[in-house]
């Protein structure tokens, strides 16, 4: 994809695995670490792009599972 067609920010979304048994458990936040491990960031980033945010938020159809939100911008290099 030619740089010019890339959109200035990107925006993407993940979700926790939630256990299919058990005792309930108390969802656990992604950190930086591990989101900046995922392969889509991984692709992202290496077109140009930078971190420009992250948040964790609880689902609200499922308390147990946590949505985590990425905002990556482009370089002002590219």
């Amino acid at each position: 994809m030619p740089t010019a067609d890339l959109p200035a920010t990107k925006m993407l979304t993940f979700l926790s695995e939630v256990p299919k048994s058990g005792p309930p458990v108390a969802p656990v936040p992604f950190s930086r670490a591990e989101l900046m491990g995922f392969k889509e960031v991984k692709e992202w980033l290496a077109k140009g792009y930078e971190l420009d945010s992250f948040e964790n938020k609880l689902s609200p159809k499922n308390p147990a599972q946590v949505i985590l939100l990425v905002v990556l911008a482009r370089s002002a290099d590219i």
